[in-house]
């Protein structure tokens, strides 16, 4: 009887001890999905036009926040009879936490996401804005994934350039093997070959004449004649060098006897003293410079000449008629045609103009 107590005692505690850890499980799970698994649910509805690589127990996020999964995926009911919509082929029903239900409304839309390039693909929906909540069963619209569509389209668009630049490229091999344009015929035509061969012989010539000492490079390059004078000349430039350093010579002096400094520095120390002067008014030039008679008086001389040259072009005057009355002009003229005549008479017959009368008283 009492064998009979321990064992079921130990039954007991074999119980308890697993009732214990089924609850530590469970806590740890509540901790680690936040208490959303045992929480409210609901469920909505959407349509695609595609699923591909969607499974069942996929999450559902909310602008990336997840907030439930993918409960059901199914062809969308058809009627008989009647046009499917493309973007209504497939219905998936998800299962949603209900702290989020005032999030998702009216204007909200469902659409499929991948995660990365490669990755799982889950349903994302998007928060609305002004509409009202969606209730549990109602239906979020769903919208084409665009953003894998935009990478297809130019995945197309890259493949088909690449399919045209290949062919380009082809053409242009086929091209190079046929032998046109330059670089075809530098690899099929033969006299391009002989050409080039022909360059290098001569040029294997040319190098041997220079090797041997023939022509002007190859005195360059093999005789030391040039050597020599260039040698020679830069001695006479060390020459010429140490002279300077000595101060020998015009240059010499110049760059290291101190009068022609102090002989300058003297002229400019003069030349600062006549500027002083000059700007003090001493002498003719400081005159000139700073005292204003001299500008006076020109100024009255030029308004003199202008009052002149102002009567000299006026009829009014004696000066004024002389430069610009043509009638003294005419008078002059016939003067000098009367004295012509006059002279002319008294060449011919002096005695008529050389009469003397001697008269006695």
């Amino acid at each position: 009887m009492a064998q009979r107590k321990q064992l079921t005692w130990m039954e007991l505690r074999v119980g308890l001890f697993v009732l214990v850890g089924l609850a530590v499980l469970a806590a740890g799970i509540f901790y680690v999905t936040g208490g959303e698994s045992f929480g409210p649910k609901y469920r909505l509805i959407t349509y695609l036009p595609d699923v591909s690589g969607l499974v069942h127990g996929a999450p559902v996020r909310l602008n990336g926040v997840e907030i439930g999964n993918v409960e059901t995926i199914k062809l969308a009911p058809h009627v008989r009879g009647q046009v499917r919509p493309k973007n209504r082929n497939i219905e998936v029903v998800m299962r949603l936490s209900k702290q989020y239900d005032s999030d998702i409304l009216t204007d909200s839309a469902a659409s499929l996401v991948t995660e990365g390039l490669l990755g799982n693909r889950y349903v994302n929906i998007s928060l609305g804005v002004t509409g009202v909540p969606l209730k549990d069963g109602q239906e979020v619209p769903g919208v084409e994934e665009s953003g894998m569509k935009e990478v297809m389209d130019r995945s197309v668009d890259v493949l088909g350039n690449l399919q045209t630049l290949s062919e380009d490229i082809q053409g242009v091999v086929d091209g190079v093997k046929a032998g046109k344009g330059t670089v075809g015929k530098l690899l099929v035509d033969e006299q391009a070959y002989n050409h080039l061969n022909s360059i290098l012989s001569r040029g294997e010539v040319m190098l041997a004449n220079i090797q041997a000492g023939q022509g002007t490079l190859g005195k360059l390059v093999a005789s030391d004649e040039m050597y020599n004078k260039v040698d020679k000349g830069l001695d006479n430039v060390n020459v010429i060098l140490t002279d300077v350093r000595s101060q020998k010579g015009t240059i010499g002096k110049l760059l290291y006897d101190p009068t022609l400094y102090d002989e300058a520095k003297q002229a400019i120390s003069n030349g600062n003293a006549v500027i002083g002067d000059v700007r003090a008014g001493k002498g003719t030039l400081g005159k000139l410079v700073t005292d204003d008679t001299l500008y006076t008086k020109m100024r009255d001389a030029t308004d003199n000449v202008a009052s002149a040259t102002a009567k000299l072009n006026d009829n009014t005057t004696t000066v004024g008629k002389l430069f610009s009355d043509p009638r003294l002009y005419d008078n002059l003229a016939g003067l000098t045609g009367d004295m012509r005549l006059l002279i002319g008479e008294f060449r011919q017959n002096p005695k008529k103009f050389l009469r003397i009368k001697v008269a006695v008283f």
